[in-house]
């Protein structure tokens, strides 16, 4: 098992995987500007505030189109909706991970009921990134066309698009820490490179899915 590779994620899925996450910094960085003017002066990289703005806007566009054509087309469409689908799907085992995930976050070591696909802390992790997309992109297109609705949901909808925004970013702090700087699961990463992940990491942290989906089916002899 030390000497084989498991196949993760296809190319259209790693390919929505990192459209959103590079939109996502773009986003951050642009929305900053736009929410206070100590970011401002920083603006002078995109040629001000006021192009900033529509960069924003812009790339907002891209961020949400590139989602939604995800569900859909190829590939990365079907392993989306499988990712959606296993998200909604938690269970005894799922909460059991998620319970003791802390320990696993802080280097410790702790004995998890087997998991699927994505285990109990991903699931969460994505249902927080799910739930906070939606309403940052329901918040942000009422921003941008505030004229087409009360005035009152226009106003609401400026803290509840900050607040979610630190809340994503926070997320991906963690993601970043657990994918490139954690010793065990930064394995990971190699699956969002180029879509295979070592099996004895499989094994280990994937148990469910790797005997019962992939084993003898999408593994392969490292070269």
């Amino acid at each position: 098992m030390k000497n084989k590779e498991v196949y993760r994620f296809t190319a259209g899925g790693r390919f929505v995987h990192w459209s959103h996450a590079v939109s996502f910094l773009l986003l951050l960085f642009t929305g900053l500007g736009v929410l206070s003017v100590i970011f401002q002066p920083w603006m002078s990289i995109f040629g001000g505030i006021q192009v900033t703005r529509n960069i924003h806007r812009i790339v907002a566009v891209f961020f949400t189109v590139v989602v939604i054509l995800g569900f859909i087309i190829g590939d990365g469409g079907k392993q989306l909706r499988r990712w959606v689908k296993d998200v909604v799907s938690f269970d005894k085992d799922d909460f059991a991970h998620a319970k003791n995930f802390p320990i696993e976050f802080f280097g410790g070591h702790k004995p998890f009921p087997p998991q699927g696909k994505f285990n109990g802390g991903e699931k969460i992790n994505s249902a927080i990134t799910l739930i906070g997309m939606l309403c940052m992109g329901i918040t942000g297109y009422i921003m941008w066309f505030a004229w087409a609705f009360p005035q009152w949901l226009v106003q609401w909808c400026y803290p509840i698009h900050a607040g979610f925004a630190l809340l994503l970013t926070a997320l991906l702090i963690a993601h970043f820490y657990l994918g490139v700087l954690h010793p065990d699961s930064n394995q990971a990463l190699k699956g969002m490179i180029n879509g295979w992940i070592p099996s004895q990491f499989a094994y280990e942290h994937y148990e469910e899915w790797y005997l019962n989906e992939v084993k003898d089916v999408k593994e392969r002899e490292v070269v």
